[in-house]
């Protein structure tokens, strides 16, 4: 980027543009069951078809079950992947990066090949394709004491993708210097900053918030009723809080309400900040009508499920009526399954709400049926 002293050395307008290119990523996951019964003399067996998100372009992957290292003899698999059509484009090829792992069965990469070429390498639509020819040897595969196959004998392959588009120009507006430069803008306040200030100067503070451990925050009633209908209609009617002055909030404590300010003020969180109290923020958010509080919150748990918290974080979603959360976890919870089977978190977060069992076995057997395709 150019520097604020080189833009500060120009005396004539200034024209800028961008070029880049759109990159997508997504992964695959190829389930093939009774593997020890699949044939070895066909030269290959092949996935269903499976597209990027938002395109119709068809990528398949081809398995060979035994493939002879003619050096040493040993019986390996290849696997490789291939573009089948490409119907968001007029070119029919692609330029893409890839990694093929091959799962154990807790469903950790145990093998893994990668493209050895950052730029990726150019698939043509139906015909040849890329990947490896020795991924990981057949007797490796084979003997239960590794651990590769899972039930019912099945092998898991994840196909990781990272499709790279066209390229695009994009023109900038042209700034006249002698007038406004750009890189002026980063000293001059913006309403969202000003706003953000605004709570930590106490400046004509007329109310006080006060959380469940006891901290108290000065705040601004006109501020707390443009942001929050629940705050409206507390302070529209004849209520304690309007008398007093006062809001007591005693469901939550103050590292949450210090959250909750913050975004009422400046209209944005900080991920690091509200690091350990994102669920709660969730439910605060909940309670006092704030949805792009929550949907940020929601979010920022949906990057953050484990196998540990994928109980809690399905319990919390479905109390909060997140449905986009209460998605990802069931997603999690298809693909982790046998792991959240052995966590006594899983049972304990869910024993409040046993309903939600089912939901996550709707999700399993959908994700199996989808791998039978």
């Amino acid at each position: 980027m150019a520097s604020e002293k080189l833009l500060k050395s120009l005396s004539a307008p200034l024209s800028k543009s961008v070029t880049e290119f759109t990159v997508t990523k997504f992964n695959h996951l190829w389930s093939v069951k009774n593997f020890p019964l699949v044939p070895t003399d066909p030269e290959f067996i092949q996935s269903s078809n499976f597209s990027p998100p938002n395109s119709k372009d068809k990528w398949f992957m081809k398995l060979r079950p035994k493939k002879i290292d003619e050096a040493t003899g040993i019986e390996y698999i290849a696997i490789h992947i291939f573009l089948r059509s490409c119907e968001d484009r007029n070119e029919q090829n692609q330029r893409a990066k890839y990694s093929i792992s091959v799962l154990d069965i807790d469903g950790e990469r145990k093998f893994t090949a990668e493209c050895g070429r950052p730029e990726g390498r150019i698939f043509r639509a139906g015909t040849e394709g890329h990947g490896f020819k020795m991924i990981v040897p057949r007797e490796i595969l084979l003997t239960p004491a590794n651990n590769m196959l899972g039930p019912d004998d099945t092998l898991q392959i994840l196909c990781e993708l990272t499709v790279f588009g066209e390229m695009v120009n994009k023109l900038m507006p042209v700034y006249d210097l002698n007038l406004y430069c750009e890189y002026e803008l980063t000293s001059l306040g913006t309403l969202t900053s000003d706003f953000a200030s605004l709570i930590n100067s106490g400046i004509d503070c007329d109310i006080i918030v006060a959380s469940r451990d006891g901290i108290e925050f000065n705040a601004h009633r006109l501020v707390l009723k443009a942001r929050s209908k629940v705050f409206e209609a507390m302070f529209e009617h004849e209520t304690k809080e309007k008398a007093e002055n006062r809001v007591q909030i005693p469901d939550f404590d103050g590292p949450v309400i210090r959250e909750m300010l913050k975004f009422i003020y400046s209209d944005s969180i900080d991920e690091v900040e509200i690091n350990g109290v994102a669920s709660e923020l969730l439910l605060a958010a909940d309670k006092y009508y704030l949805p792009r509080l929550k949907k940020l919150c929601e979010q920022y748990l949906a990057s953050k499920i484990t196998v540990e918290t994928c109980g809690y974080l399905l319990s919390l979603s479905d109390m909060a009526n997140c449905e986009k959360l209460k998605e990802k976890v069931l997603e999690f919870s298809a693909a982790n399954s046998i792991k959240l089977s052995e966590t006594d978190s899983w049972k304990e977060d869910l024993s409040t709400r046993p309903y939600l069992y089912g939901e996550a076995y709707n999700a399993l057997n959908k994700k199996l049926k989808s791998n039978s395709i």
